[in-house]
């Protein structure tokens, strides 16, 4: 029960335990790089601050809410002259005390819920924000799953007959919106839990509320900013993934090889035991819910990278919190469910390798960087955003290219070179893409002429005939007699599920020869 000195010390005492984890984890990860992704963003968007146009001046895969969501960050950056990478990891342990506030809020709100479920539940949100993503802080999938959290524990509130002031729906409703909006294979979610509710509470009002006003809304502006802000998004990046980025799909049993699946299947047999106990338990049906849902948006990107299995990971342990906390101790009838949920928190933890993020082509090449290019340019002739990224954010130099990789040139080379499998107007968009790829290599070597390239020896994802990046390129006249600068000064490599090398090239000049 709530209430007496006993249980306001109890408060106080959870409330300090939890600040108290929250800045310890921001101290860590304050020490900690950040990951390539996360660290593109933070290179790309100063350049949109100060005017370059994004699409055209900056190319990025993803619609622009990651661009937005990063401004506040690099603003403050600029303002304290703090680093972008510190006040970005401050601005997510922000967002995420913010979002924990809201779900403490709302927990308050659960017809049922006893003081341990809320703050059992608000130490297992704080561990899938702070933990649980830790190779991948900072990712696009972190943000959705810390911004939409509010908004899960919402529904389960209104689907329990608990209530909310409009002026907090309408803002979790927004935050649901920014995080949700991020990719929109995310909006499965909303839907799959408004249909849920519809359901339970037997009224197609239930989906008129303000939090869904307030989401829905918010994603219909969004969209139609895109249009009226940065038509290039339509009109030229999606036309040219639409044909080049399958290059990186994987078939779907390599894609679900990729989950922790034992992981899975303890969470649905464990759901499955749980309702057979408690067959009303509103909010682990909701977290269930949301768990397939982020599933699915896994398996529709078609990619099988762990990262974007973070919101699914992270739903699923707080379906099994909610499990263990709604049945309280242990005894005959349900001690299965807490040996299953012990089962399922190693599991998880096993399957995600919680361990900081590290990427050893930075650590190997930034004394090189600091030494042929401090104070100028580096570029890569990649395709892997992790060739250039994090290492220009930890070397402090400039990145002499549009691109964070050259995403588009797999795509584009393996499909030319069976010039049987397509029809004349797919080959033709297909060399107008593989001619706007090396006019724009070319441009950004004539405006920056990176100190320092790194070049790819080859690249799977160009299919068993292999890439030469620098036989491609030197094609080209105009990049040919750019690259008579420069010479090959090493080579590094990374082990990422197998040998990947580099060759390292540096531009001589008047006063730099690139000696050792």
């Amino acid at each position: 029960m709530m209430g007496g000195p006993n249980a306001k010390l109890s408060e106080s005492s959870c409330a300090l335990l939890l600040g108290l984890a929250g800045f310890a984890a921001l101290a860590f990860y304050l020490q900690q790089p950040i990951n390539h992704d996360t660290a593109w963003y933070l290179a790309a968007t100063p350049r949109l601050l100060d005017g370059a146009r994004l699409y055209r001046d900056i190319i990025e895969i993803n619609p622009p809410l990651a661009f937005y969501l990063t401004m506040p960050p690099i603003l403050a950056a600029r303002i304290t002259d703090l680093s972008a990478d510190a006040c970005f990891t401050t601005y997510v342990f922000l967002l995420g005390a913010a979002s924990l506030t809201l779900a403490n809020h709302l927990l308050a709100r659960l017809p049922d819920a006893s003081r341990t479920y809320r703050w059992g539940m608000l130490f297992a949100a704080f561990v899938a924000f702070a933990i649980m993503p830790m190779p991948f802080f900072g990712q696009r999938e972190h943000l959705t799953l810390i911004l939409a959290m509010p908004y899960l524990l919402l529904v389960a509130v209104r689907v329990t007959g608990g209530s909310c002031g409009g002026r907090t729906a309408v803002l979790i409703g927004a935050l649901a919106a920014a995080g949700l909006g991020l990719k929109p294979y995310f909006l499965i979610v909303p839907v799959l839990l408004e249909a849920y509710g519809m359901i339970v509470r037997r009224s197609l009002r239930f989906a008129f509320r303000p939090e869904t006003w307030a989401l829905g809304t918010a994603i219909a502006l969004y969209v139609a900013s895109i249009f009226l802000l940065t038509p290039d998004y339509v009109d030229f990046i999606v036309p040219m993934a639409s044909l080049v980025y399958g290059a990186y799909s994987a078939p779907l049993n390599a894609v679900i090889g990729s989950m922790p699946l034992l992981a899975f299947i303890v969470a649905i047999l464990l759901y499955a035991v749980a309702r057979a106990i408690r067959p009303a338990d509103r909010p682990t049906d909701i977290l269930a819910l949301a768990a397939v849902g982020f599933t699915a948006a896994y398996l529709m990107q078609s990619k099988g990278w762990l990262y974007q299995l973070i919101p699914a990971i992270a739903t699923v342990w707080l379906m099994g919190a909610s499990i263990l906390l709604r049945n309280g101790v242990p005894n005959r009838g349900n001690a299965p469910l807490h040996v299953g949920v012990a089962i399922l928190v190693y599991l998880l933890i096993a399957s995600q390798t919680i361990l900081p993020y590290r990427n050893s082509l930075a650590d190997d090449l930034l004394p090189v960087v600091h030494k042929q290019a401090a104070g100028g340019a580096i570029s890569a002739l990649t395709s892997y955003v992790w060739v250039g990224f994090p290492l220009v954010n930890e070397a402090h130099v400039g990145w002499a290219s549009r691109f964070p990789g050259l995403w588009q040139l797999p795509g584009a080379v393996s499909q030319l070179r069976q010039p049987d499998s397509q029809n004349p107007g797919t080959r033709q968009k297909l060399l107008e893409i593989e001619r706007y790829t090396v006019d724009a290599v070319v441009e950004d070597f004539q405006k920056a002429m990176p100190d320092l390239v790194i070049v790819d020896d080859d690249s799977p994802y160009f299919g068993p005939d292999g890439f030469d990046f620098l036989a491609y390129f030197n094609q080209d006249p105009r990049f040919a007699r750019l690259w008579q600068a420069y010479v090959r000064i090493g080579e590094a490599s990374i082990d990422v599920g197998g040998d990947r090398r580099f060759e390292i090239w540096c531009r001589r000049y008047a006063g730099h020869d690139c000696a050792g």
